[in-house]
């Protein structure tokens, strides 16, 4: 049986759909450029088959007809690399993983056209670094005690110091997401509910305050810390369900399942 290539145009077509960027999404490099012949351009992008072009190759859907293989649904846009990795491993990628690598890219070329080429270039930027921004964010957290430690074993000034720390090093991520992206929220957000904990023990002196069931303010920092990590917590779940992160380590007790465990 012979192989059901794509046709030129059909290559084009892939290539326009992607921007010439390659549709990896933790790859996306741009696969279009200029030659040192000053007259001529240069291509290193690659047309890969979603369901194999001929029955050796990986994916190959008996069901699909030979205009199916063909066509441009069948197939995106990536770059040499890339589509090697494709068009060689029979296991390494499903259907569905490069179906949604095609439709998402394109999505999200649709969007940034409207946004000016600058702008176009740092969302592409932001949704390749996202799943690293995601990591970081979780270990920020997951390695403050102030969020899993025993309550009689934090040192309220300690926890003041450390949550400042942390929301110094969100804001440094959110400079590495797009303004108003899914990620750049999680990172208000964090921030938000950080702020809300300091405003509700900002008239305790947490300096001095010592770990006391008796004390009204150290009753009242315990519960404000309480509140801290189950919010925190749930966002934090969220998060690394939504990039397949296992939590690791103390804070994972507290949040297993997306469900804060918080007890002294």
């Amino acid at each position: 049986m012979s192989r059901h290539d794509f046709s030129l145009p059909v290559k084009r077509e892939l290539a326009m759909r992607a921007a010439y960027f390659c549709s990896n999404p933790r790859c996306l490099r741009l696969t279009a450029g200029p030659r040192s012949d000053a007259e001529r351009g240069l291509g290193t992008g690659h047309a890969a088959h979603i369901c194999a072009a001929a029955p050796a190759g990986p994916r190959y859907d008996p069901t699909q007809s030979e205009a199916e293989r063909r066509s441009g649904t069948n197939g995106l846009w990536l770059c040499r690399e890339c589509g090697d990795m494709v068009d060689k491993d029979s296991s390494g990628f499903t259907v569905e993983q490069l179906r949604a690598w095609k439709y998402g890219h394109e999505a999200m070329i649709a969007e940034v056209r409207q946004q000016g080429w600058s702008n176009s270039i740092e969302l592409l930027r932001s949704g390749r670094m996202t799943p690293g921004v995601a990591k970081e964010i979780i270990a920020l957290i997951e390695d403050r005690r102030s969020f899993w430690a025993r309550f009689d074993a934090e040192f309220p000034d300690r926890v003041r110091m450390s949550l400042d720390g942390l929301r110094h090093d969100l804001t440094r991520l959110r400079r590495d997401c797009a303004a108003g992206s899914p990620l750049d929220a999680v990172i208000v957000a964090l921030t938000q509910t950080i702020r809300h904990f300091f405003n509700e023990v900002e008239q305790i002196n947490l300096t001095t305050l010592r770990c006391d069931g008796c004390d009204p303010e150290w009753l009242a920092f315990e519960a404000a810390l309480r509140i801290l990590r189950k919010s925190i917590g749930y966002q934090v779940a969220a998060l690394a369900d939504s990039y397949s992160i296992p939590l690791q380590g103390e804070f994972s007790a507290y949040f297993r399942g997306g469900q804060a465990q918080i007890g002294p």
